[in-house]
């Protein structure tokens, strides 16, 4: 977590670390999962199968498959089982512990179960026990007196350690690389964190004497006094020196067995992939055979569509040269109906100005025949009276020349010596003057 690479690629270089998939990590692996994390570090893609030449010797013939019943150490996390929150009291409230009582290497005339019993202790306190085992029973949801990996990944997660470290204590208290821990092992996996969280203590890369459970200690402890004795008888034997050669050869002998075969191993690999890789070629030549010819017939068509499409171009460009043939004369004809519209515009505007000008004298000969149209009326109007007048002077006239006619008469008749009509004649004569001189007023 500390490489600050992200969580999908840490998982998968874990995923190709752990070799044999006991879901922990030994020495040689967590050599193999540090070497690709540099390299992921250095922005190198990370393989999606670890190579033949990262397998460690020691792993070399269990590669093809891990252990039955194994299951990652770090799942992904589920419910939270009860009783949880006993593990950080259990932290806070267990008291540190004194060095653990070492393991009696001296000579005692004892056998090797009495002498293992009699030296080692469990290096889980009592006190502890209780409370681990009251977290286990919490845990052990399905009463079968084991706890997996999903069981108490939530209960290691409290303490805050890295998924690295939680990994190492899981792999040392998974003694028999089953995959979950019994209730001895699950007490010891908590006596290494609660180390780690309290007082800064590591897990070791092993497990001395004094960690191995109780139930688990009889096999081991007599194998390991087994293997001190014949060490010593070895030792004391003249003819160790030539065991220890024969033994060093033997080693170095399959060892550079290991090597061979994994180098044959490599070469073949390395045919295979070959002529994999040769096959894959044949085919890919005889793919890029069929685009070829495909991409052949594919050419063919486009050029005979980039024929017709030359033809078509060279008939379009005739209809346009034609076109612009007829655009130019229409622009000529256009050109001369302008220039007639302008000189036709020109004798309109003239004809409009002369029309104007006529207007302005009609409107002027109007005015001046309403003036004489009523200069003749009034002449008219004078003339009728004048007439009127001329009628009226006539028909004094006649009365006048009537009275004279009868003065002249009235004379007569005085001559002769008749005066009868005359006062007949001086009434008339007076009525006469008087309508005669009303006349006259009148007019």
């Amino acid at each position: 977590i500390n490489s600050k690479l992200p969580l999908d690629v840490l998982g998968k270089i874990w995923d190709l670390g752990d070799i044999d998939k006991d879901g922990h990590l030994d020495k040689d692996e967590f050599t193999v999962v540090m070497h690709l994390v540099y390299r992921a570090m250095e922005k190198e893609p990370v393989p999606t199968s670890l190579p033949a030449s990262l397998i460690p010797p020691s792993k070399r013939k269990k590669s093809a498959g891990g252990l039955p019943g194994a299951v990652p150490v770090l799942p992904t996390l589920s419910g939270l089982p009860g009783g949880l929150g006993l593990l950080k009291e259990t932290l806070r409230n267990t008291p540190p512990l004194g060095s653990a009582t070492p393991v009696s290497t001296g000579a005692v005339n004892l056998s090797p179960k009495q002498s293992f019993r009699s030296t080692v202790n469990w290096v889980v306190p009592v006190a502890d026990r209780e409370r681990y085992d009251d977290i286990f029973k919490q845990t052990d949801t399905d009463n079968d007196g084991l706890v997996s990996g999903t069981e108490v990944i939530e209960i290691f997660m409290q303490s805050s350690l890295s998924q690295t470290m939680l990994a190492q204590i899981w792999g040392l208290a998974d003694t028999k690389q089953t995959g979950k821990l019994t209730r001895e092992q699950f007490s010891l996996a908590m006596h290494l964190i609660q180390q780690k969280v309290t007082k800064g203590v590591d897990p070791p890369s092993t497990l001395t004497p004094d960690m191995i459970p109780p139930s688990e200690r009889t096999a081991a402890s007599v194998v390991g006094e087994i293997t001190e004795c014949v060490t010593c008888v070895f030792c004391s034997s003249p003819t160790f020196s030539a065991y220890r050669e024969k033994f060093i050869l033997e080693q170095e002998l399959r060892i550079k067995e290991d090597t061979i075969r994994q180098q044959n191993s490599e070469v073949q690999n390395d045919l295979d992939r070959e002529s994999s890789s040769l096959q894959d070629l044949e085919s890919q030549k005889q793919d890029s055979q069929e685009r070829l010819e495909e991409m052949d017939q594919q050419r063919s068509k486009l050029e005979g569509m980039l024929n017709d499409i030359k033809q078509k171009c060279q008939e379009e460009s005739q209809t346009i040269s034609s076109l612009q043939s007829q655009i130019s004369s229409q622009e000529t004809n256009l050109r001369s109906q302008e220039d007639e519209l302008s000189r036709t515009k020109a004798n309109l505007s003239r004809l409009q100005e002369e029309e104007a000008q006529l207007e302005q004298s009609l409107l002027s000969g109007r005015v001046q025949l309403d003036s004489i149209i009523k200069s003749l009326k009034t002449t008219q109007e004078e003339i009728s009276q004048a007439r009127s007048k001329l009628l009226h002077i006539q028909d004094s006239q006649k009365e006048v020349t009537k009275t004279i006619e009868q003065y002249n008469s009235a004379l007569s008749d005085i001559n002769r010596g008749n005066l009868s009509n005359l006062p007949v004649l001086s009434e008339g004569l007076a009525e006469k003057e008087s309508g005669g001189f009303r006349s006259a007023v009148r007019c």
